[in-house]
């Protein structure tokens, strides 16, 4: 009896796809906690164009977007923006688009996250990182070069902006490929 060859190769493409899944790593929360990583969030918060508007602020970490430490997120209580655990935000329909917003107060957030800090190859002690914000549905995502200070502290030089693709169009996106 003659197998057919693509029932031989199923199990071969099942393997190799499954060893090839890419994975999030999970954050490195000390490292990201750090002063450095303080440095990079009061950056983006300083660049965010909504913060003058916003009332409610979360801090987010590495690219899943987990939990800050507590201590960590009242580092910013000096911004005078009410802190809120990002447990406490919900995706929601406002004006045709997904909105995220503090299910207590019904206040879009402004959401500061930082998804990575890493040592340069070169000079370990300078370090890269990449961090964005969203608010109201407008978001902006950049690439960071941190530089320690001689007298302590961090100096945050932005290098690029990263492009974010907008979700709220994703549905009208598919459906006009949809014959």
């Amino acid at each position: 009896m003659r197998i057919p060859t693509y029932f031989l190769l199923f199990p071969l493409a099942l393997i190799s796809a499954s060893c090839r899944r890419q994975e999030v790593p999970k954050a490195d929360l000390p490292a990201l906690q750090s002063s450095a990583g303080e440095a990079v969030l009061r950056r983006v918060y300083a660049d965010c164009p909504g913060r003058a508007e916003a009332k409610l602020l979360t801090v987010v970490l590495g690219e899943m977007q987990e939990t800050a430490s507590e201590e960590f997120t009242n580092r910013f209580s000096d911004t005078g923006l009410t802190l809120v655990s990002p447990r406490r935000l919900e995706a929601g329909m406002a004006e045709g688009k997904v909105r995220i917003f503090d299910r207590e107060t019904n206040l879009p957030p402004l959401i500061l996250q930082l998804s990575s800090l890493t040592p340069e190859k070169d000079t370990p002690a300078n370090l890269q990182a990449v961090a964005a914000w969203t608010f109201k549905g407008n978001a902006s995502r950049w690439s960071y070069r941190v530089l320690p200070k001689p007298e302590g502290g961090w100096e945050v030089r932005p290098i690029a902006e990263i492009p974010i693709k907008v979700r709220n169009t994703d549905w009208k996106e598919d459906a006009e490929k949809k014959p």
